[in-house]
């Protein structure tokens, strides 16, 4: 039960050596860190002022928004497991990115489905005092979709200029 965009989307693929000699991730760090062709920019992790933090398709919405804006102070980490919490891990982004200020988690669907509940609290309990944690997504909703297309990508486009939002 995941989006079939995923299915077909370039930049969600993997290399068969990562099939057979790699390992699952559960966090992912930005990928224009090591300047991988695909983040269309070179992130210093020093001039990072906020940290996205992401779980699924939306993730590759927030690439391309990045990469046609070339903006380089924002850095995406994919949250590949929710539970158990990935703690350490998570942790060890923190202090990548010294001088991101804001985290944000980014979730496609509405405030009250998705991730963001689970992940708050964990995220509050390992958050650093001089940094703030905030939503962005979907407001709450009955459904986790619009029921229109014209809509649904009104949504999301607001989502993501409002992840990137200062």
């Amino acid at each position: 039960m995941s989006p079939k965009s995923l299915l077909r989307h370039k930049a969600a693929v993997s290399s068969l050596r990562d099939l057979t000699d790699g390992t699952f991730q559960t966090v992912i760090d930005d990928v224009a860190v090591g300047g991988a062709p695909e983040a269309g920019v070179v992130i210093d992790p020093r001039g990072v002022t906020r940290l996205l933090l992401c779980s699924g398709k939306v993730y590759y919405d927030l690439l391309a928004a990045r990469r046609e804006r070339a903006l380089d102070t924002a850095a995406l980490v994919r949250v590949e497991q929710l539970y158990p919490f990935p703690e350490q891990e998570i942790a060890a982004i923190f202090a990548t990115y010294p001088n991101a200020r804001q985290i944000v988690w980014v979730q496609e669907e509405p405030w009250n489905m998705g991730g963001w509940h689970v992940m708050y609290r964990r995220l509050k309990r390992i958050l650093p005092d001089d940094r703030t944690l905030a939503y962005v997504g979907r407001p709450e909703a009955a459904s986790p979709a619009t029921g229109s297309y014209k809509v649904h990508q009104a949504e999301e486009r607001d989502l993501v200029l409002n992840a990137f939002a200062r």
